[in-house]
């Protein structure tokens, strides 16, 4: 018998499914969305002036943000605390430029200090996680991926993700003191390219290398679906409390 649906579509049972181009539509969107803010930035610093670029610059970054939740990534809720602040931000960083808040410093470290600030306590509060026996990749995990609680309440399960929550600790506080010795010692457009490179090649490879380390420690789990299967379906899960029990606790 000839398969007579339409070419593209994959048959499951009785109903049909086009593949789903969703990762890739993120994965395009979101170089754009990363790389943006970047040269608006560094263009409007050196052809007018801090405050335009910092406009400018937060504009796309609350555009971007809007974007990330309309291409089904799991950041409602934070929108919007994201978007509170990168424009407090900006707000503080425009004060200091018009000489409202006298900091000490230039308006530009002040927009940057306060990410570098934030990315910081960032990874400080990674650390707080571990040290309080709730690691953030275990609570991640329980909330955004569909695994069964046998999976989740497994040993190594939890030893993998605690390792993995001291990876983002050690890699947000050792990519804020980069930033803090880059800023003292190079001018801000240089300042800003370099760390943007830098900072994509290296977080590429901690990505790539967290995730081999994850698929390596946790494949051996009995009923792990694999980690390609997992980022393939990465959402909120509906009805599963996220606040205790075993599985998130070291």
């Amino acid at each position: 018998m000839t398969d007579s649906s339409p070419a593209g579509e994959v048959r499951a049972g009785d109903r049909t499914r086009r593949p789903d181009n969703t990762n890739r539509r993120r994965r395009g969107g979101g170089s754009l969305d990363q790389l943006m803010p970047v040269v608006l930035f560094i263009v409007l610093y050196n052809l007018v002036n801090t405050e335009t670029a910092v406009v400018a610059s937060t504009v796309w970054s609350v555009k971007a943000a809007y974007s990330r939740k309309a291409r089904g990534l799991p950041i409602g809720k934070w929108l919007p605390a994201i978007t509170a602040y990168l424009l407090v931000r900006a707000a503080v960083t425009i004060a200091a430029e018009r000489d409202l808040v006298d900091f000490g410093v230039s308006s530009e470290a002040v927009y940057f200090g306060i990410g570098i600030g934030t990315k910081m306590l960032i990874g400080a509060a990674a650390a707080v996680t571990i040290f309080a026996g709730r690691p953030f990749m275990v609570w991640a995990a329980r909330k955004f991926v569909d695994l069964p609680e046998s999976v989740l309440a497994d040993p190594r399960f939890r030893a993998t993700l605690r390792n993995v929550t001291w990876l983002i600790a050690v890699y947000e506080i050792g990519s804020s003191v980069w930033d803090i010795w880059l800023f003292n010692n190079s001018g801000v457009s240089l300042f800003l390219a370099t760390r943007s490179v830098v900072n994509y090649v290296v977080s590429f490879l901690f990505i790539g290398g967290a995730l081999l380390y994850m698929d390596r420690r946790l494949s051996p789990i009995e009923g792990f679906p694999g980690l390609m299967a997992i980022l393939e379906r990465v959402g909120p899960v509906p009805g599963r409390r996220t606040g205790g029990g075993a599985a998130g606790r070291e």
